[in-house]
Formats: C-alpha cells, sequence, structure tokens
C-alpha cells in the first residue's frame, strides 16, 4: 500500500483536538503505521516500532534528508545548525560527541548540579506558597525553571542582569526552532543563538583558562584519550539543551502536574511516600507526555513497515503517546500507577539517539514536583475548563495550567 491511497485522517478532525488519545489508540489498533495527507508524513503509533525506529539504519534524524527540507539562509545560525551542529555529524564523529558529552551529563554530575536546580525551583515555588485563587502554574512555575536551570548551570550569575538577558535570548531560541515558528521568530532565533554562541565561546575559553563548578567548564574539561571537544561544539551542546531541554522539560513539568492533579489520590500517595519520585516522574512522562505526534525521522531509502512503503525522503513521527499507552507493553495503560514497571519507557530515545540530557530533565522535574507537593494544597483542583491549548495541524501545546488552590 502507498501514502497516495490514503484520503484522509482523523488527526486532522476536531476530535483529534478534543481526545488525542483515543484518536491514537483507535489508530495503533487499526492503523498503526498511518499515513497523514497534506503533510505528506507517517504516524508510528506501536511501541515495539517507535524503539525500532530510534535505531532502524532506513532512518535519520537529520532533516536534510527530508523531501521537503528547505534550506535556512546562507550564514545563519539555522544553517550552520544543521551543516554543522550535534545531529548533522556522522556515525563516528558522533558517537565521538555523545561520548564526550557523556562525560559532563552522567548521573554523578548532574547530582552535583542538584543544589542550583534546587534553588532555582525554590525561587519559583516560593511565591506560590500560601497562594488562594486560580494561579496558572505554567506561567509562574513550569514554563520558567529550566530556562533559568540552563543558566544557572552553564556558569551565568544568579543576580544581576546576565541571567535575565541569557533567559531572554533562551526564549527566541526556542520559539525559533519551533516546528510552527513565525519567518519573523525564525530571524529573532537566529540572531539570539549567534549571541549565545559568542557569549558561550567566550565561556568556554575562560573555562580552559580558569575552570569552574560549571557545565561549559564541565565540557571543555572532558579528556578522552587527548580528545577533547571544541569551541563550536560545546556551543552545538548547550544551544541544544537550550531548543530541546527547556521546551520539553516545561512541558514536562506542566504534564506532571496535570496528570497527578487529574489523579488526587496518586497525588497524596506520592505526598505522603517521596521515595516513590524518581518512578513517578517516568510514570507521569509516560501517561501524559505526548508531544503531539512525538520526534521526527526522515527515510534514507524506501523500506516497509507492516506492510506500507515508506518512501525515500518521507518524514516518519513517533508517536509517545501510542507507545506509551500500547497495552502489549504498558498494562492497564489509560491508570496512573506510581508504581510501574516503567522500564520499557522510551521518552528519552533508546540507543546512539537516547536523550544526553535525560538525567538532567529528570532531576529538574523531580525536584518541580517535590516542590509543588509543598506548595499544592489540599484539595487544590485543576480548572481543565480554563486550559488555553495551541493547536498547529495535530500539534497540540498546553499554553496554560490553571489550578485552584482554594479547592
Amino acid at each position: 500500500m502507498t501514502a497516495e491511497a490514503a484520503v484522509s485522517s482523523p488527526l486532522l478532525g476536531r476530535e483529534y483536538l478534543a481526545d488525542p488519545d483515543s484518536v491514537i489508540a483507535r489508530l495503533r489498533e487499526e492503523d498503526p503505521v498511518h499515513f497523514i495527507p497534506g503533510a505528506g508524513c507517517w504516524l508510528v503509533t506501536r511501541h515495539e516500532d517507535v524503539r525500532r525506529l530510534f535505531t532502524d539504519p532506513n532512518v535519520t534524524v537529520d532533516p536534510r534528508a527530508w523531501e521537503r527540507y528547505e534550506p535556512a539562509p546562507a550564514g545563519s545560525f539555522r544553517r550552520w545548525a544543521d551543516e554543522e551542529g550535534f545531529f548533522a555529524a556522522p556515525p563516528e564523529a558522533h558517537a565521538r560527541l555523545r561520548r564526550l558529552v557523556s562525560a559532563a551529563l552522567t548521573r554523578g554530575a548532574v547530582a552535583r548540579m542538584e543544589d542550583q536546580i534546587r534553588q532555582v525551583v525554590d525561587q519559583f515555588a516560593a511565591p506560590l506558597r500560601g497562594r488562594s485563587g486560580v494561579v496558572d502554574l505554567a506561567a509562574e512555575y513550569t514554563d520558567p525553571i529550566p530556562n533559568v536551570v540552563i543558566s544557572r548551570i552553564t556558569g551565568i550569575p544568579a543576580k544581576g542582569d546576565d541571567e535575565a538577558r541569557f533567559r531572554e535570548l533562551a526564549q527566541d531560541v526556542i520559539r525559533g526552532f519551533l516546528t510552527f515558528a513565525t519567518e519573523d521568530q525564525k530571524q529573532r532565533a537566529d540572531e539570539a543563538a549567534r549571541e549565545i554562541s559568542d557569549w558561550v565561546r567566550s565561556m568556554a575559553e575562560e573555562g580552559r583558562r580558569n575552570p569552574c563548578e560549571d557545565l561549559v567548564s564541565d565540557l571543555v574539561r572532558v579528556n578522552d584519550m587527548d580528545d577533547r571537544m571544541t569551541n563550536d561544539e560545546v556551543v552545538s551542546v548547550i544551544v541544544i539543551l537550550i531548543t530541546a531541554g527547556s521546551e520539553t522539560t516545561a512541558l514536562g513539568g506542566a504534564a506532571a502536574l496535570r496528570a497527578l492533579l487529574h489523579h488526587p489520590a496518586q497525588l497524596e500517595k506520592l505526598r505522603r511516600h517521596r521515595a516513590l519520585l524518581p518512578n513517578a516522574v517516568n510514570e507521569v512522562l509516560r501517561f501524559d507526555f505526548g508531544l503531539g505526534p512525538g520526534p521526527s525521522r526522515y527515510a534514507l531509502r524506501d523500506f516497509e513497515l507492516r506492510g506500507k512503503r515508506i518512501r525515500k525522503g518521507q518524514q516518519i513521527l513517533l508517536s509517545f503517546s501510542g507507545a506509551h499507552r500500547d497495552p502489549s507493553v504498558f498494562p492497564d495503560p489509560d491508570h496512573l500507577d506510581l508504581e510501574r514497571d516503567t522500564k520499557a519507557l522510551t521518552i528519552f530515545g533508546h540507543g546512539p539517539h537516547f536523550c544526553l540530557g535525560a538525567n538532567l530533565a529528570r532531576q529538574e522535574l523531580r525536584c518541580m514536583i517535590d516542590a509543588a507537593l509543598d506548595f499544592l494544597p489540599p484539595g487544590a483542583k485543576l480548572r481543565e475548563d480554563l486550559i488555553e491549548w495551541r493547536a498547529i495541524e495535530f500539534f497540540r501545546r498546553m499554553e496554560t495550567l490553571p489550578v485552584d488552590f482554594s479547592g
């Protein structure tokens, strides 16, 4: 069966925007490799297939292989990122960079950053203690924390104009690198990325001369058999943490709190038993962190998947919603269970593309949830009716997280 045989998709209708999980569940059962007309791409919804495509040699993460790829303007930062950045590196070079970066982002290294993360989280949690009425936890809590964490662990001073400027630039970069960015946002992102790049290169040079206890110094200090990262490689890693890490961690924090507020018994259980926090992070991400269709891969050649012929150059979307509610892997998947076995989670990828920032993201989410358990009063209610969603085609982002602190 070819892509052209498909004439419609439930992903393009109102039903999906109203209840995406039900639509994804139906596709997983009836059409697990689903072609989306107009968009010209495929959505893969079964856990087995999503996991396979993280390591399948038929596909790549490099968007230059996409049949609809349009190069950014020559000389722009986005053009440099596409052609020289982390994901553009050939397999051997990519493996080398992963080895070096991993040495600076191990679980132990992230644990050293925990004090900084907790300080940032408390900075935003403190004003929420004792609040009443409806509070937008996205605007006041989950959205700003990841950017401040990145600036703090990178080595930007905690006080003063530098951190505020770094956060402003990071937000511009994030907005411009999103799939649905406008041309103006892309231009601002390019200018912001250049400013951040110059900033990080300067910090890298200083880190080589006078290393400090910060991430940039960690990256430039990494030494594996006399192999070290260049300043451009350090820049690439920091920009990835900003663009990928900040946005996804912000969305993950909002999704986690929404899931827990929808399940007050589980929230109270976690409030009483904080030892469940590490596994709870995985479970709430499994349960309610679909990120729309999911990350992209691009076909390097024609190949078949479950009887569907995927053409060279086509985009393939890996559905976390589908994979993580697949009943063949997660029994009773629509039930939130903070003690569930979550070893099969693919939210941070798999194999050579396992997320290098996974330990950092998990640490941030643990701290965010832990602090929220203290400032959320018993009986706090999620105002689902007031949540604002931004929908672009079949992408959906939660813009607000209104919670009634009065119960």
